[in-house]
């Protein structure tokens, strides 16, 4: 006992010097008695230091080590479980707004005498005009942008908005506005007048 040291973790006495082979031995027989074991019982001169020093034998290093390494790669599992979460959830919500664009019923055409049949939805100065939406992302505290002061952008910047919703899934607020020159503005007015609030455009695809 007289010899011994105890494992902080696992409270095993362990026989600290003049064992039978060499490598199991703590530390010198001079060391342990003036230094290692009044400094593990803060007795002697370590008797009003600061903090502790503490022996762990080997196999409950191992073990300590073990757990940690494999609370890590669990939190990088959950990590990255997250963000696919999160991938999903914006593609869903770019989904769902695409599936709410106003959608033409049939391919217009206009025929002149004996000209040639023509698509309008190649005609860019028409197409330009479509509806174009966008998304104003919920701030860091998941509010959403207050909807009097974004009436009150678009009333004073002369924006013309076709509807706002909210979406299911994030709760961030949806905005179709008549023009891409429309949104081109109301964006511009978020980032400066509302900061704390990201704004997504969702593209739009002609037939």
């Amino acid at each position: 006992e007289a010899h011994g040291i105890k494992c902080w973790f696992c409270k095993i006495t362990f026989h600290a010097i003049n064992c039978s082979t060499e490598k199991n031995c703590v530390s010198a027989p001079t060391v342990f008695s003036n230094q290692l074991q009044p400094a593990v019982n803060n007795t002697g001169a370590y008797e009003k230091r600061f903090g502790r020093f503490l022996f762990v034998c080997d196999f409950c290093i191992t073990c300590e080590e073990e757990k940690r390494a494999l609370a890590t790669v669990d939190r990088v599992d959950v990590l990255e479980k997250k963000i696919d979460s999160m991938k999903f959830a914006f593609k869903s919500e770019i989904s769902e707004l695409k599936s709410i664009l106003c959608k033409p019923e049939a391919a217009s055409v206009s025929t002149v005498g004996n000209d040639a049949v023509k698509n309008v939805w190649e005609d860019k100065q028409r197409t330009e005009n479509l509806k174009h939406m966008m998304a104003i992302k919920n701030d860091e505290n998941g509010n959403p942008v207050n909807a009097a002061k974004l009436e009150k952008i678009c009333i004073e910047n002369g924006i013309s908005v076709h509807k706002t919703f909210t979406l299911k899934r994030s709760s961030d607020t949806g905005v179709v506005l008549n023009s891409k020159s429309d949104a081109d503005k109301l964006q511009g007015k978020i980032v400066s007048e509302c900061p704390e609030h990201k704004v997504e455009k969702v593209a739009t695809k002609v037939p």
